[in-house]
């Protein structure tokens, strides 16, 4: 069993102690960070009193740096741009996967649907092409999409292609004008509201727009049908505090002062 925790911790080194009291209390295998803004620092805080130790794997200039509890020479580098790295995670006796984190752009520079659309495509071709290298399809994608999963361009077949069941992302995929493509699952659409265990979404925006969601989940997790038995729904939780501390305000809503305005996602994979 291995345990992943994405979070976009907004630029905020003070996190810093406390994705140490994560990795630690949780007992994650690796940390995938957006908004990181002294990659060294992190390391040296997470490993001040965490067994095993942290190894910093080469971000070669992606939005996400990676951090993992093994030696970081199981997770080589198949594809990397601004905004999106692409990892074969080969450790010895286990299934070979393929991890890709991202950090999409806003919606504040990128505004328009079509340009967040062609965004989505670029990387479903991009994982699609390192798939078709390595020969198979055991993937993950986790990160800030800076999307729902509702959003055009994280459901439609040309761009991500996430289906909110896992029956339909079963199917593997489906033909769209005589071409076919693969589903990922997106197990999220069931993080939505307060209803669910957890907080509402991973990111709280309020404004003065006729229509306003206030909660979203921009940070998410994409799970391809071949890796679907080993992806334990159950282990999927956004975190809204470690210990003691909150991730929130009094109000519920994020701590984007104090801790990030995005809350952490944690989950864990049988492989």
């Amino acid at each position: 069993m291995m345990r992943f925790l994405f979070w976009n911790i907004k630029k905020n080194s003070a996190v810093n102690e406390i994705l140490r009291e994560l990795a630690r209390h949780h007992g994650i295998d690796l940390l995938a960070i957006a908004e990181c803004p002294h990659e060294g620092q992190l390391l040296a805080a997470v490993n001040d009193v965490s067994e095993p130790l942290f190894h910093l794997t080469d971000s070669k200039r992606t939005r996400v740096s990676i951090y993992t509890a093994f030696p970081s020479e199981y997770l080589t580098s198949e594809y990397h741009d601004n905004t999106l790295t692409i990892r074969r995670l080969a450790l010895p006796g286990k299934v070979e996967i393929v991890f890709a984190a991202a950090h999409l752009p806003s919606k504040k520079y990128r505004p328009t649907p079509a340009d967040r659309h062609l965004i989505a495509q670029r990387v479903s071709e991009e994982i699609k092409r390192v798939e078709d290298r390595l020969g198979h399809s055991r993937t993950v994608l986790v990160g800030d999409m800076n999307m729902d999963p509702f959003e055009e361009a994280v459901v439609s077949a040309a761009g991500l292609h996430s289906a909110m069941t896992r029956g339909i992302a079963r199917k593997g995929s489906r033909e769209v004008f005589g071409k076919p493509y693969p589903f990922f699952y997106n197990p999220m659409w069931g993080r939505f509201g307060d209803t669910t265990s957890g907080p509402a979404g991973t990111y709280y925006w309020t404004g003065s727009r006729s229509v306003e969601y206030f909660w979203h989940t921009f940070d998410q997790v994409l799970v391809r049908p071949e890796l679907l038995d080993s992806f334990q729904a159950e282990s999927l939780r956004i975190l809204e505090g470690c210990g003691n501390m909150s991730f929130l305000r009094e109000s519920s809503i994020p701590d984007a002062g104090r801790v990030s305005d995005h809350l952490p996602v944690m989950f864990d994979l049988d492989i």
